[in-house]
């Protein structure tokens, strides 16, 4: 995500229609064990994401974007980099449980129908490799500028003081429907161009069925994954373009469509056990820190999660309002119009780790406060990457969080002053009611497994209340402490 130029009417359509909560399901279900950790089929209880073993599961990693399907701007240079076990391995020496995967309907669906089962394997095999390493997977299903075919061709030249585009990723070209309109924009500002928006406009309004057809696609997409536990869930769109409406109308649309496809993958879960569905504001709210809202009656089913991008202090418009704090606040107050968690499904610092680190521990403070989780932007991005091509920098190192040498590809390893602070430690299921995280412990109430994870290579001293059988293990990266807890706890570590 990028800055917007545009700039429509942000504010928060508070509907306040009760819906109800999703009780977990009896204890009796057994763990999905992982490299130690366990990972059972995660539900929502009391706003929060919890588990059927009736735990409070903080989700915290990072994004994946290595098989989405990105445009190939320059054939010289690979859009996307190499992903194997060796990047889960990695990612769980940071204590991370979950990743954001970032897929593509364009490879899902490259013609009108098709359902690519040879894409599918490549999904099964990161959330299988994600698995083996104590880590779950939400399935995002990713666009920026809506497609790869939105890019201005090379014999085009664009006006004053528009630009040239260059090609995203998100939709197949045969669902490319941009009447025409330029794909030239303004400053660079990928959104800003007429033909992003256009192809918005024409998918909320369904012409040609083009809607219909991602409905279909993630309701083929929950029937493979209908029985896997490790696949914590769906996230219908990323950062949804408003199309050619006003604020309201935008995300009445949005709304619509989200309302569509959980419709559609509750029907395709049946013979195995619903997901959670994480859905998002448009990008008007990467951009400025808020936005209207998709009306709460179109996201009535219980085990949804509002997943909007917290850039404020990062990349949003202004680099101060909203603060920081200010927008965790705001999106907390957007969650509970819905009655469900939140959660965070990109956020991220882009400088050097020197200049950032300390707002990036500034933003693991405000995660901690809220008792939330996130997913950092991103694991790893390539020479190629859109975002490298756009702003040219395919011959300078790409990252963010694991660096490459470019153009040659190279690995540079982990930026550790960014890994560190993403690494700290944190409570990953706790058994009942969360009800504190500081930086050096957390509080809870409630009766059953405790897991936590711990950083670095120095044995935590532990001090703690109502907690019996307590297991240290050194693992790669830190330790596992693993507990029994019976009533009100605490945990606190030296």
């Amino acid at each position: 995500m990028r800055k917007l130029l545009l700039i429509p009417l942000v504010v928060l359509a508070l509907q306040v229609a009760p819906t109800a909560t999703a009780a977990p399901a009896p204890n009796t279900e057994p763990a999905v064990t992982a490299d130690g950790w366990t990972l059972p089929r995660l539900t929502v209880k009391d706003r929060a994401i919890t588990d059927v073993t009736g735990r409070t599961v903080l989700l915290r990693g990072a994004n994946i974007n290595q098989i989405n399907d990105y445009a190939q701007n320059d054939p010289s240079i690979p859009a996307t980099a190499p992903l194997d076990r060796t990047d889960f391995a990695r990612m769980a020496t940071l204590g991370f449980n979950v990743v954001r995967l970032t897929i593509a309907w364009s490879a899902l669906e490259p013609t009108p129908g098709a359902f690519d089962q040879a894409y599918v394997a490549r999904i099964r095999e990161a959330v299988q490799d994600a698995k083996d390493y104590g880590i779950y997977s939400v399935l995002d299903m990713h666009q920026d500028a809506w497609g790869k075919s939105v890019g201005t061709p090379a014999d085009q030249s664009c006006p004053e003081p528009m630009r040239a585009g260059v090609g995203w990723d998100g939709a197949p070209a045969w669902a490319t429907l941009t009447n025409g309109w330029t794909t030239c924009n303004i400053a660079g500002v990928r959104e800003t161009a007429p033909a992003v928006a256009a192809a918005f406009q024409n998918f909320y309004d369904d012409v040609q069925g083009v809607q219909g057809h991602l409905v279909n696609t993630w309701a083929r997409l929950a029937g493979e994954f209908k029985d896997e536990p490790a696949v914590a869930g769906y996230d219908l769109m990323n950062e949804p373009n408003p199309g050619l409406r006003d604020p309201f109308t935008a995300a009445d649309q949005i709304g619509r469509f989200y309302q569509r496809s959980i419709n559609a993958i509750r029907g395709a879960e049946q013979g195995g056990f619903p997901h959670l569905v994480f859905f998002e504001p448009s990008a008007v709210w990467s951009a400025f820190g808020v936005d209207a809202l998709p009306p709460r009656h179109y996201l009535a089913d219980p085990l949804v999660v509002f997943s909007p991008h917290l850039y404020a202090g990062s990349i949003t418009v202004s680099s101060d309002l909203p603060s920081l704090e200010q927008g965790f606040d705001i999106a907390e107050r957007a969650a509970a119009v819905y009655d469900a968690p939140l959660w965070t499904g990109e956020w991220a610092w882009f400088g050097e780790p020197e200049e950032d680190a300390n707002q990036v521990e500034r933003f693991m403070d405000a995660m901690d406060a809220h008792k939330m989780g996130g997913a950092w932007w991103s694991w790893s991005q390539a020479c190629g990457d859109p975002h490298a091509v756009r702003d040219g920098n395919t011959g300078k190192p790409m990252g963010n969080l694991n660096r490459i040498d470019c153009p040659s590809g190279e690995q540079l390893g982990l930026v550790e002053g960014f890994a560190k602070p993403l690494s700290r430690a944190y409570p990953r299921a706790t058994p009942g009611i969360l009800t504190e995280i500081t930086a050096s412990g957390f509080t809870g109430t409630g009766s059953g497994r405790l897991e936590a994870w711990y950083p670095g290579p120095d044995r935590p001293v532990l001090a703690t209340t109502s907690v019996s059988d307590p297991v240290l293990t050194q693992v790669a990266g830190g330790w596992r402490l693993t507990a029994r807890t019976d009533g009100a706890y605490s945990v606190t570590a030296h």
